[in-house]
């Protein structure tokens, strides 16, 4: 029972992270520009029937686009769109239904859009929250930072490439009696964030806009970053702001014969059953990577889901060569099943990210 289980758990974990590495990124082009590229419905009823919303774009560039197809990740929601071609300086639409027809749940929706002219789609957002029956504001924004209140402790702009700029809308609320003025101070370097509006009244809700350069600051993989909140023009103590991203690498300037040439990451064995071991004891093991492309395999940085992981391995790993990752962790205290997960950052197309898996239990 207990195999099964572990199974089970590896096999939801490698599905969860091929959806994450294999989607098609958003990117800045000369083409065409959106209005936004997520919008958030915020918190609706299952009464309150279908929602829609328009995002709007403008051809920026010197010849006329069409928009070639818009493909829904959901039956649940149906775009519209321009079907004309639109001409340099003029604008054109894409409205998206949200049926709002299958029970109370969070979603999270994507919008495939395929342009002439550009050779990668670009994506575009719906996303809320259905409930089932209406909630307070504080129910609803649980997390308080001073007097700014928050669904989740942190925020999460998740995926970008390296060298592009993202930005992120998050929902935020005002809890209190009286209205507040929103700031964010001591920003790390590429961070920016601002409220909308900028002063926000007792009761109502806003946005919290942050944006993400990483043309200014070189990061990979999983990226934390903190800034603090300053409310009426006095900085709250701690907590501070987290915000969280994933950066990987970036393919959209990579001809033909570079992708086709391109380095490939490929593990002999990348699960390992290290069976049991006592709290605090040592788990150590040796995988290999094959680098199966034409080109040197580059390591950027490694993730892990858990503290006490520490990984030896090369920087650089040449074409058709094996390299040894040697993996070395301190059991933590917590009995009962253990699965660690080891998370490269690499410069491959095909695996930008792939994951070293050990798994066991841990006894007291």
């Amino acid at each position: 029972m207990r195999v099964n289980r572990i199974s089970g758990l590896l096999t939801i974990i490698v599905l969860l992270l091929f959806a994450t590495t294999s989607a098609a990124q958003n990117s800045t082009n000369s083409q065409i520009e959106f209005n936004k590229l997520v919008h958030d419905f915020g918190d609706i009823t299952l009464s309150s029937g279908k929602h829609t919303y328009v995002f709007t774009f403008k051809n920026i560039g010197n010849s006329p686009l069409v928009i070639q197809t818009v493909i829904s990740s959901c039956g649940c929601t149906t775009p519209v769109w321009t079907r004309n071609p639109v001409k340099p300086g003029e604008s054109g639409k894409i409205e998206v239904t949200f049926l709002n027809d299958q029970g109370p749940y969070p979603f999270d929706k994507a919008l495939t859009v395929y342009v002439s002219g550009l050779n990668r789609p670009i994506i575009l957002r719906i996303k809320g929250v259905v409930h089932e029956k209406a909630k307070s504001l504080s129910q609803l924004y649980p997390y308080k930072i001073g007097a700014l209140s928050l669904r989740s402790n942190y925020a999460d702009i998740g995926q970008i490439a390296q060298g592009e700029v993202k930005r992120e809308s998050l929902s935020i609320a005002n809890t209190g009696s009286r209205p507040i003025k929103i700031d964010f101070t001591d920003l790390p370097e590429g961070l920016k964030i601002k409220a909308e509006p900028q002063t926000l009244q007792p009761g109502k809700k806003g946005e919290m806009i942050v944006e993400l350069d990483t043309k200014s600051s070189l990061r990979w993989g999983a990226v934390k970053l903190e800034a603090a909140v300053a409310i009426d023009g006095k900085k709250t103590a701690s907590p501070k702001l987290e915000v969280r991203a994933r950066v990987l690498d970036n393919f959209s300037n990579l001809t033909r014969e570079e992708t086709e040439t391109a380095p490939v990451p490929m593990a002999e064995d990348n699960v390992h059953a290290y069976g049991k071991v006592k709290a605090g004891g040592k788990i150590q093991h040796t995988f290999e990577v094959k680098n199966l492309g034409r080109r040197a395999l580059i390591i950027h940085k490694y993730d892990t889901n858990v503290e006490g992981v520490s990984v030896i391995h090369p920087k650089t790993i040449a074409p058709g060569a094996v390299a040894k990752f040697t993996a070395t962790i301190t059991a933590g205290s917590q009995p009962g099943e253990q699965l660690y997960q080891i998370t490269f950052i690499t410069n491959s197309p095909a695996r930008p990210a792939f994951n070293l898996l050990l798994s066991g239990s841990i006894e007291r």
